[in-house]
């Protein structure tokens, strides 16, 4: 007859389990430590008044830096510039699929002589870029931006491809000449405030804006420019911006530029920076002002467009050719911004001084260079 065996008692169970090795490592002090801290901290987060650490403060800038950022956010508006073309479209006469010269036309070649030979239509064209107020009082504000964000060409030419393969035949295809252009400054809760034009330098990519002071437009930059400091490799820098009119902040390090003058910034900016100030991070976490964003690298893309009234999806044949016009397309190269330095702006400021003080603007002796 088989026996049956007995059930182990608790104590026989725990008294294997409880091996002279195993209990050895069990009751070790750092095995001990462990389940003490772990039943410390499960039962630390299961109470809702236990202290967690706040890392909501923590960053890779000083909090030095942050509060003057922070501080220099509203010396930081926007520009804004609608500018309105007239837009002309030029028929001509062909003969043998090639134009034909006509000294008495303004063009230079035979226009269509049934319909309309003209063709006209309107363009709006809306630009904005970011400025640094510089100087207010009760009456006005100056604001300094980039010349190419508030003076747009007079008037842009397209020309007809030529058929013997020579490139552009500098027969002109359409013309779009700037009719009118309004200007607007974008305060600190982004309402549109009237501007004009004070002055302009096109070598230097400079320009100054005057408004009317308002409660809301910000305050005049009170710190320093970095006249005298040097701009290095690696320094860190941070750029303020106005893509889609909207205040945007960047920041990157500092590396030399080969366009006297300027340098550049390894930051993802976009149409919308040019104008925008630079402000350079000193020891101790003080700001300069070292630049005013100039723009990035862009690539022209020239390509062959259709006739304006090809319907889309329909294949071009030989008859479309002369009709065709060669355009460009900006290409951005992500990653770089040239910057205009102190040096030009410097320089820029000082030879304003005449027509500043024209207007009873007297800038701060901080502003200028020594």
């Amino acid at each position: 007859m088989e026996r049956r065996k007995k059930a182990a008692s608790p104590f026989v169970q725990w008294r294997h389990w409880f091996h002279p090795k195993i209990s050895a490592a069990v009751l070790s002090p750092l095995f001990i430590l462990g389940v003490v801290l772990t039943l410390a901290c499960h039962r630390a987060g299961q109470n809702p008044n236990h202290a967690r650490p706040d890392l909501s403060s923590y960053s890779l800038i000083s909090p030095r830096t942050q509060d003057n950022i922070r501080t220099l956010t509203s010396s930081v508006v926007g520009i804004s510039v609608v500018v309105d073309y007239r837009l002309e479209f030029f028929q001509y006469e062909m003969a043998a699929g090639k134009f034909i010269p006509d000294a008495a036309s303004a063009t230079g070649y035979r226009l269509a002589r049934q319909g309309n030979a003209v063709k006209t239509a309107k363009k709006t064209q809306k630009i904005s870029g970011g400025g640094l107020i510089l100087y207010q009082n009760p009456s006005v504000t100056l604001i300094l931006t980039c010349e190419h964000v508030i003076n747009s060409p007079d008037t842009t030419r397209t020309f007809f491809r030529d058929p013997e393969g020579r490139g552009d035949a500098k027969i002109l295809s359409s013309r779009a000449v700037k009719r009118l252009a309004t200007y607007h400054v974008i305060n600190q809760i982004n309402q549109l405030l009237p501007a004009e034009i004070l002055s302009f330098d096109p070598r230097a990519d400079l320009g100054l804006v005057l408004v009317k002071t308002a409660p809301a437009l910000g305050a005049p930059y009170a710190s320093e420019v970095a006249y005298e400091s040097e701009t290095r490799w690696g320094d860190l820098a941070f750029a303020f911006g106005y893509p889609r009119e909207i205040k945007q902040l960047t920041m990157g390090v500092i590396s030399p530029s080969p366009y006297p003058g300027t340098f550049s910034m390894d930051v993802v900016a976009r149409y919308g920076f040019s104008g925008g100030p630079v402000f350079i991070v000193r020891p101790g976490g003080d700001l300069q002002l070292a630049g005013i964003v100039r723009g990035v690298p862009v690539h022209k893309l020239r390509y062959l467009a259709p006739p304006t009234d090809l319907p889309a999806g329909q294949n071009l044949v030989v008859e479309d050719l002369p009709l065709s016009t060669a355009e460009e397309y900006d290409l951005i190269e992500y990653g770089t911004v040239y910057v205009v330095g102190a040096e030009k702006i410097g320089k820029f400021l000082k030879d304003s001084q005449p027509q500043l003080q024209q207007k009873g603007i007297f800038l701060p002796a901080l502003l200028l260079p020594k």
